[in-house]
């Protein structure tokens, strides 16, 4: 099935300009924190499908939105920057939006530490060119954030992305086209379906479809349970979370998969997200196949009730709930969720502090809960 055909410039629905600036304020606080953190180390963010840096209704693509947020976190830090330059390499093989967006970066040309990279050419290749470029952000340990948003489900394999997140300060985030996926694996021979999930999924491992009966819908997110499976499958990668972005009818549009190997990365990811109004033309929803809910980021009661059940009848260790909460919840920590079991008497908390007050859970004193 070929990618989805758009002009150079054209419309973004207000599911895409939602995704843009999820990009632009994760990114804002990545180079925050590692500007402060990652001393003397340069910074790298590769945008695999960039565009042509904007939209017909909307001024702001992928590429502006970076390079808005790594300027943005560059002055307001003035002297306290401790990191090194900051590199933004920008990948876009149609030749119209390249050219597009490379008359578009002209703005950002002269601001202090900062190196534009520019590849007319597939996402492979062109991340391929990167490494002979900047071999060093991919044999050590600098960090380096992956934008992967392609025009429908091929054009990014689980070759690079795992090859992306070998390094232990890596992140990803990854528009997943669950719908193009799911037809693919439907159209079966006539789309060379084994072929192309295979480089998706980098094995065998979506043949899991083969033996599942239930709604497209359903089917959507067994494709991106499996896909989130692989991903943690990377030495490493420890956090990934998948958000269904819904339009305003309710209609599954697509899932941006974030990864990386350290909690705080899907902490700023979250909380991201959470700065957006979703009372506009679009939703999130978890995208679990057990339990799919659409959310707010305010209401922890039907995650309190996933969460009991998950360790129904075992005492758990707290570190072990907040991770669950991390990967499995909408929610930064399982604090909230937790306040409300135990105001229903649901869990007892074990804690090294007598004095603990009821629906308190201090990280430094909490060591295990009871889950009736």
């Amino acid at each position: 099935m070929p990618p989805k055909k758009q002009p150079t410039i054209w419309k973004a629905e207000p599911h895409t300009i939602a995704k843009i600036e999820i990009l632009e304020n994760y990114l804002e606080r990545w180079f925050a924190i590692l500007g402060r953190s990652a001393r003397g180390s340069d910074l790298l963010y590769v945008d695999g499908f960039a565009g042509p840096g904007r939209y017909m209704n909307y001024p702001t693509g992928s590429p502006i939105a970076a390079l808005r947020a790594s300027t943005k976190a560059r002055s307001a830090m003035g002297a306290s920057w401790a990191a090194g330059d900051i590199h933004c390499a920008f990948v876009e093989s149609d030749l119209k939006r390249f050219e597009h967006l490379r008359d578009h970066l002209d703005a950002f040309s002269s601001f202090e530490r900062l190196i534009i990279h520019l590849f007319h050419d597939t996402f492979v290749n062109g991340l391929s060119s990167l490494k002979t470029q900047l071999p060093y952000f991919f044999s050590t340990s600098r960090p380096v954030m992956a934008f992967i948003d392609p025009f429908g489900a091929t054009g990014a394999p689980y070759s690079i992305v795992s090859d992306i997140l070998s390094s232990e300060r890596s992140e990803v985030l990854i528009n997943f086209d669950t719908d193009a996926v799911v037809r693919i694996f439907e159209a079966g021979t006539s789309s060379g379906h084994e072929r192309v999930l295979r480089d998706i999924y980098g094995d065998d491992s979506w043949t899991e479809l083969e033996q599942y009966r239930g709604s497209f819908t359903e089917l959507c997110r067994l494709a991106v349970a499996i896909y989130k499976r692989r991903l943690r499958s990377i030495t490493g990668i420890k956090y990934v979370f998948a958000f269904e972005m819904r339009d305003r009818a309710n209609t599954l549009e697509y899932h941006l998969i974030f990864a990386s190997q350290h909690p705080k990365g899907l902490e700023k990811m979250k909380e991201a997200m959470k700065e957006l109004d979703q009372a506009g033309d679009y939703v999130f929803s978890d995208g679990n196949i057990d339990r799919p809910i659409l959310f707010r980021f305010d209401d922890p009661n039907v995650f309190a009730t996933a969460l009991r059940r998950e360790f129904s009848g075992r005492t758990v260790s707290y570190p072990e709930v907040i991770d669950y909460a991390l990967n499995e919840t909408p929610f930064i920590n399982a604090k909230r969720m937790l306040r409300v079991l135990e105001q229903q008497s649901l869990i007892q908390v074990l804690s090294s502090d007598v004095k603990r007050k009821r629906g308190t859970f201090p990280e430094k004193s909490v060591t295990h809960i009871i889950f009736s």
